[in-house]
């Protein structure tokens, strides 16, 4: 993947392709070749080797808390991973901050977590994650159009515009079971039932997560747009009289549906899977990627799991959108902040 030349205030390629219910948790020493040099060379140092990184076993795996997840992450503009955890960016992530600021506190690692032997008998599936405001009408006709060509879904004439199972794990976990030739699935609001019972083991599948990241007050300025987009003022007027009783929007401007606040419920559920005793384990991987850098993502996790390209990652969805907004844009942006925006860093 070649490196960019130009870079966003996010540390993003701005030539890159822009893809645009209510439960809160809350170094060794250089040696000298001769006497002469010792006293020179013994003052450079290297830095150390990366550490590879490997599947969490067993034990690791009965010690995972909330706090400590493993979250990945990607920067394209210098073809870097790294990885922290979920208390160390959750720490660091509001309103303000960017892509850059959570990728400079992760630790740089050579590439994601894999092994040979966990591949020979796990089927990599990426269940891409998706939320308003980040892609998700490019993902959802990508989505719906792999399941029909990788396992004979049809598309039906006049139909919805989502791949099935996109909002109800009771028809998304039977689909991943029975698609094993299709690597990708996209997934909207659902959860992942900590009982077995309810759903059981993937004792075949390594889950890849991905969740979008935006920067929070640029994300609700986007949302709020599409609500000018689709119904005028009029559907601004009727978004602020709610934000006033503060009542959450069922529209892209929904706190909700944020892509930290989808990550910090989703994660509780799969936590409980990995961690249960007696039956087989199940391996998930978070990936936190900037949603411009989707394509970038999709082709690292080719290369690292084997998995093929999604076909239509690259589209460009609703890039082009009509000019406006709501003429009291900052007003009612205010009044969602005060009601739901402090909620970001209390999330668990």
């Amino acid at each position: 993947i070649p490196m960019t030349k130009s870079m966003s205030s996010d540390g993003i390629d701005a030539n890159s392709h822009k893809i645009t219910d209510y439960k809160i948790t809350t170094t060794n020493s250089t040696r000298a070749s001769a006497s002469s040099s010792k006293k020179l060379t013994s003052r450079i140092r290297t830095p150390p080797p990366l550490e590879e990184e490997s599947m969490s076993s067993s034990d690791e795996k009965e010690k995972l808390t909330p706090a400590s997840l493993p979250i990945y992450l990607f920067q394209s503009s210098n073809n870097q991973t790294a990885r922290t955890t979920w208390d160390t960016i959750n720490k660091t992530w509001n309103r303000t901050t960017h892509y850059t600021d959570l990728f400079s506190i992760a630790k740089p690692i050579p590439s994601l977590p894999s092994s040979p032997t966990i591949l020979l008998f796990r089927r990599p599936v990426v269940m891409i994650h998706c939320g308003p405001k980040t892609g998700s009408t490019t993902l959802r006709t990508a989505c719906k159009n792999n399941l029909e060509t990788t396992c004979g879904v049809k598309n039906k004439k006049g139909g919805k515009h989502e791949p099935e199972g996109y909002m109800d794990e009771s028809k998304l976990y039977p689909l991943i079971r029975r698609c094993t030739n299709t690597s990708h699935f996209c997934a909207k609001e659902v959860d992942m039932p900590p009982s077995f019972e309810e759903v059981p083991p993937f004792d075949d599948v390594l889950f890849v997560h991905m969740f979008p990241f935006r920067n929070y007050d640029e994300w609700a300025a986007s949302a709020l747009k599409q609500t000018y987009v689709r119904n005028g003022e009029m559907g601004c007027n009727k978004t602020q009289k709610m934000f006033d009783e503060c009542r959450p929007s069922r529209m892209e401007i929904d706190f909700r549906k944020y892509g930290k606040t989808e990550l910090s419920r989703f994660k509780s559920g799969v936590l409980e899977r990995m961690r249960e005793e007696g039956v087989d384990e199940e391996d998930h991987v978070f990936v936190l990627y900037h949603h411009r850098e989707l394509h970038h993502v999709l082709a690292v996790l080719s290369t690292v799991y084997g998995v093929p390209l999604l076909p239509g990652s690259d589209g460009k969805g609703k890039e082009k959108r009509p000019e406006g907004t709501c003429s009291n844009v900052d007003g009612i942006l205010d009044t969602f902040h005060n009601c739901f925006s402090e909620k970001l860093t209390e999330l668990t």
